[in-house]
C-alpha cells in the first residue's frame, strides 16, 4: 500500500483471502425478498471481539484486555521484522479504537429493520462519500452483477470512509499488515503460533 487509491482493491483482495478490514462484505439471501441474493456491506476490522473492549476504559477487565492486545500486536510485529513493533502497535490500537467509536453497539446490531438499508450502487457514494466504491465493487467481482447493496450500518460506513481519508498511509499500511499477520499466524513458524 503506497497510495490510498489502492485501498478498495486491497480490501477486496483481503476479503477474498479471509483477512479482516474496516468493512466487511458478504452475499446472502435478501431479508425482504428470499428469492434474491444480495451483497451486504457492514462494519468490521477490530482485532478484539467487540467495540466495548476499546471504549470501556473504566472497566478494569476491558482495559487489561486492550493493554494485553497491544502488547501482543507489538510482539507479533517484532517477530515479523518490525524493529518498532511496540510503537507500531500503539498506532494500530489507536486506529482500531477510532473504528470502534464509529461502530454500532450490540443492541443496535440486533435490530434487523435498522440494519436493512437498501442502497442503489449509484448512490453508495452518497451514503459513504470520498471513497471509490466502484473500484471496490469491481475488485470484489460484483460490479455489473448487482444493482443495489444492503448497507448494514450507514453511519459507521460514512464515519469509516472519513477516518480512512484522515489516517496516514503508514498507519493504514501497518494496520493491514497486522490484519494479514493475525489471520495467518497459525501457518507461520513456531514463535508466531505460540505467541
Amino acid at each position: 500500500l503506497s497510495d490510498k487509491k489502492q485501498l478498495p482493491a486491497l480490501i477486496a483482495h483481503l476479503a477474498e483471502i479471509g483477512v479482516s478490514a474496516p468493512y466487511g462484505y458478504g452475499i446472502h439471501q435478501d431479508n425482504k425478498d428470499s428469492t434474491k441474493y444480495v451483497a451486504d456491506i457492514g462494519q468490521d476490522g477490530l482485532g478484539l471481539p467487540d467495540r466495548d473492549y476499546y471504549l470501556k476504559a473504566d472497566d478494569a477487565k476491558m482495559a487489561a484486555a486492550l493493554a494485553k492486545y497491544e502488547q501482543h500486536i507489538g510482539k507479533m510485529l517484532t517477530l515479523a521484522g518490525d524493529a518498532q513493533g511496540a510503537a507500531t502497535a500503539k498506532l494500530i490500537v489507536a486506529f482500531e479504537t477510532e473504528l470502534a467509536k464509529l461502530q454500532w453497539t450490540k443492541v443496535e446490531l440486533r435490530d434487523p429493520v435498522k440494519a436493512y438499508n437498501k442502497v442503489d450502487i449509484a448512490k453508495l457514494g452518497e451514503v459513504a462519500p470520498g471513497y471509490d466504491w466502484n473500484a471496490y465493487l469491481r475488485a470484489a467481482g460484483v460490479a455489473g452483477k448487482v444493482s443495489y447493496v444492503i448497507v448494514s450500518q450507514p453511519s459507521y460506513l460514512k464515519g469509516m470512509t472519513a477516518l480512512l481519508a484522515a489516517t496516514p498511509v503508514d498507519t493504514l499500511k501497518a494496520y493491514f499488515q497486522w490484519q494479514l499477520l493475525r489471520a495467518n499466524a497459525a501457518y507461520l513458524s513456531k514463535a508466531f503460533v505460540e505467541e
